[in-house]
């Protein structure tokens, strides 16, 4: 960084120099020449003076302009989420704004006192401004000071709460204890509908909570007050049901300490719904939570007024800038003619002189003072100053290039950021884009092949979710690496996007040069990451597309290597494809399919048909598993294997989804209108398990009461687990705490391992038809068979064999200790209004 004081000219040096010429020339020259050098003095020292001391200045500005868009970004960070590491970045880019004001008030104090001035009261506001930053990082840091309801949830209302739910315990067991046994039934009924009231209280509160911070809810100014309605709406309910409790317990004459919990219950209950009405009030207040409210009201009115500032003094330092150089170069031609005169009276030493100045001084304050215009119209190319005999003139002629350096190598830096991925430091996809348009025009030409690879890695969103996004950039850098390594210095590889990256090869022959380094790619992404400590292995999809043979268009090339991408993750992934027109075909013929499913989705044609799952050994039902089925108007009825990947890569599963619910209670209540209390098999694929909306919507039917909790089992598939795993824990605990039983559905045909009958909370493992089709015949199935009933038994899971169709595989499965059998030769799955079949199961099983 330059300073006034490198560019400062010492001009008593070269008056010395001058009149060293005009001793020469005689004492009629010397009078002349001193009112000459007077003139240079005057003004061009003080004009170079200051348009240097601006140019600091306007340097010092960009950087404080810069150090508090850094702040202010740190201040957003903090606010989304106040980890260590985005406090002390906070806390590093407010020392550094200091430091860069600091030298900006030292810069403008050496200009004149009317720009000096602009410098008032800056350092007064930075200090508010830090005093206020460091109150923000204090309150984020406390979770009490952000948010102050939390304080009164935790000390006041949780004691309350667990008050209630240990005295409808202890309700409970002394109903069991000391209540005669037709008794039980209606008391146990009430304490229970009071469990579920007081859950259903406690949980609006958690969800009113969550949306107060935008969690789920979309319009937050209507959702809290459709929580607090439905509350209070629990809460009558919650009174009402203990009263009736407190009824039933007079008309029997029970103890004393029934009484006893019911007035400890009601206490419980008021005191929490006071402290209830305190939390509503602290959310109603601006200041529920502090930090939103010290940045909109202090931090950001700081930020704006020192930008006005900025922009203020920005704008003088450009007026006089210009005026200072108009100044300097009247200054030089003024100069010019007196040194003109001075020659045609000192003739020939005037004339030595004069080109001594000419080419010592005017030349390189001229070509200075163009270059100064160059560079403040946005110039990058101006012409460097030519060298000079007078040191002081050199001096200026460096500084200047210095400065010209800094401005350069800065926009180069720029543009390197604009073009390359910050992460990586790999080309992006602009600068890709603009490389594979430079190599297609070459291979036009006849000169060459090229081929573009299209790279996504597989489950990388998995890395992400159980390790973090640091783990995942680490990851992508160590990959970028590897990658970086198998090509040529004359190949690009580049990332697009989120974990995907590109390869572009110049100067091939055929598509057959391009399959060995693919395969080498293959097996250098899957060998061992080693990333926070831990060894972690991935896998890449990719796909290939040649050029001028695909397209010859960049964004068609790298479409068609995108669509050849998802070809190979279509055929198990960790695999590379060539595009062809086949895969375009597929692609349209898929657009088709996804059109004729959105409209059956709309007609309604699509409905569950229950299939019935009995014991093994008695006969008893389990369940009926609800099998969705498309009632084609043409085709007639289709099973999953046609649709439900549209349904799944679309999101129309979700849409669908509550109408299909609606039809499986339906179903269940026309059951018990015959006396029949069944139990519904519901599956669920990986798009709704990772769908907030939905887990939510489903757990809220349960806590309602929409459906028995009981009387549902949900399936989930291996490849489900693998996909989304915290997320399908997470929901998964959640409803098995409610009461919800969760099957495995076709073990041993995805790529789960072991470790997940440990991990996730099954009841159930279903055995794919796969393996039972050959129980008979085919020793190796059968072996199987039985390893897989003897391993979840191992784990206390029950087993539903699938596909059963023939008596000799029933007997096996009943020999084999099976507990559960589904299958063709039990029922055919039915629509809820199709007649129910014949008895054709139950004679099976009494003979």
């Amino acid at each position: 960084m330059w300073s006034v004081k490198d560019l400062r000219l010492d001009l008593d040096s070269y008056r010395g120099r001058y009149t060293l010429f005009s001793v020469l020339v005689g004492m009629a020259l010397v009078t002349f020449a001193y009112l000459g050098w007077n003139l240079v003095n005057s003004t061009s020292q003080k004009q170079i003076d200051n348009i240097t001391a601006r140019t600091v200045a306007a340097g010092v500005l960009v950087d404080a302009q810069m150090q508090l868009n850094r702040l202010e970004n740190g201040l957003h960070r903090i606010l989304n989420e106040p980890l260590k590491i985005n406090l002390s970045q906070t806390e590093k880019s407010l020392h550094n704004l200091d430091q860069v004001l600091l030298d900006l008030v030292d810069s403008l104090q050496v200009l004149p006192s009317d720009e000096g001035a602009l410098a008032e009261g800056l350092l007064e506001e930075n200090l508010v401004l830090e005093r206020e930053v460091q109150n923000l990082i204090d309150v984020r840091r406390d979770v009490e000071s952000w948010f102050p309801a939390m304080n009164l949830m935790l000390e006041e209302m949780y004691p309350h709460n667990k008050g209630i739910l240990s005295e409808l315990q202890l309700l409970r067991q002394e109903v069991d204890l000391g209540f005669p046994l037709d008794q039980q039934v209606d008391a146990i009924n009430e304490i229970a509908t009071l469990q579920r009231l007081w859950m259903g209280i406690t949980g609006e509160l958690r969800l009113m909570v969550a949306n107060q911070f935008g969690l789920f809810a979309s319009n937050q100014d209507i959702e809290p007050q459709g929580r607090n309605d439905t509350i209070n709406d629990f809460g009558e309910q919650f009174i009402v049901h203990v009263e009736n409790l407190e009824s039933y317990f007079d008309r029997n004459e029970q103890g004393f300490i029934l009484y006893q919990s019911l007035l400890d219950i009601k206490s419980h209950y008021k005191s929490w719904m006071m402290n209830y009405q305190q939390v509503l009030q602290f959310m109603d207040k601006p200041t529920w939570r502090m930090d939103l409210h010290i940045v909109r009201e202090t931090i950001t009115p700081l930020l704006d007024r020192i930008r006005q500032r900025f922009s203020h003094i920005d704008l003088t330092l450009d007026t006089q800038s210009a005026d200072g150089i108009t100044q300097l170069t009247t200054t030089a031609k003024q100069l010019s003619l007196s040194i003109l005169g001075m020659a045609m009276l000192g003739l020939l030493m005037l004339f030595l002189a004069f080109q001594f100045i000419k080419r010592n001084l005017l030349l390189p304050i001229g070509q200075t003072v163009a270059a100064l215009k160059q560079e403040a119209s946005g110039g990058l190319e101006s012409n460097v100053p030519p060298n000079s005999g007078l040191r002081e003139i050199q001096d200026l002629v460096d500084a200047f290039s210095d400065m010209r350096n800094q401005v350069h190598n800065r926009q180069r830096h720029l543009d390197h950021v604009a073009h390359h991925d910050a992460l990586t430091q790999l080309p992006n996809r602009v600068l890709f884009h603009d490389r594979l348009e430079h190599a297609l025009a070459i291979a036009l030409r006849g000169d060459g092949l090229i081929g573009l690879m299209f790279l996504d890695l597989d489950r990388f969103k998995q890395v992400n979710d159980s390790l973090g996004h640091l783990a995942g950039d680490e990851l992508l850098k160590q990959i970028a690496e590897r990658l970086i390594s198998l090509v040529r210095s004359s190949d690009t590889v580049a990332r697009l996007s989120g974990d995907e990256f590109a390869i572009l090869i110049e100067g091939i022959s055929s598509r057959e040069d391009m399959v060995p380094l693919a395969e080498k790619i293959l097996h250098a992404v899957e060998q061992p990451v080693v990333v926070a400590g831990q060894e972690l292995r991935i896998s890449t999809s990719i796909g290939i597309a040649m050029a001028p043979f695909d397209d010859v268009s960049a964004d068609y090339l790298i479409r068609d290597a995108d669509t050849a991408m998802y070809e190979a993750k279509r055929h198990g992934r960790a695999a590379y494809r060539f595009f062809n027109d086949e895969m375009t075909q597929r692609a349209t013929k898929g657009l088709k399919q996804e059109h004729k499913v959105r409209q059956a989705v709309e007609a309604g044609q699509f409905r569950y048909h229950f299939q019935p799952i009995l014991e093994s050994v008695s006969g008893r039902l389990l369940c009926y598993e609800a099998l969705l089925r498309w009632h084609h108007p043409q085709r007639g009825i289709l099973t999953p294997e046609h649709f439900l990947s549209v349904l799944d890569d679309t999101g129309l599963i979700t849409t669908l989804f509550e109408p299909l619910l609606e039809e499986a209670i339906l179903f269940q209540a026309e059951q018990d209108e015959v006396g029949d209390k069944v139990t519904i098999s519901i599956n669920l694929s990986a798009r709704l398990l990772n769908d907030p909306v939905f887990c939510r919507n489903l757990l809220e039917n349960l806590v309602a009461g929409k459906i028995a909790p009981r009387s549902l089992i949900l399936e989930i598939t291996e490849d489900t687990l693998t996909q989304e795993l915290a997320e399908a824990d997470q929901f998964l605990q959640q409803a098995k705490l409610l009461g919800v039983r969760i099957a495995l559905d076709d073990f041993g045909t995805g790529q789960a391992s072991l470790s997940h009958l440990r991990q996730f909370p099954f009841d159930l493992l279903k055995i794919d038809r796969e393996f039972i089709h050959g129980v008979v015949a085919d020793s190796n199935d059968a072996s199987l068979v039985r390893a897989m009933i003897q391993l979840a038994h191992a784990f206390n899971i029950a087993v539903i064999a699938e596909g059963v169709e023939n008596e000799s595989q029933l007997s096996f499965l009943q020999q084999q200790d099976c507990d559960y059998i589904q299958g063709y030769l039990l029922g055919t799955p039915r629509h809820r209004l199709q007649p129910p079949e014949s008895l054709q199961a139950a004679l099976l099983f009494e003979t």
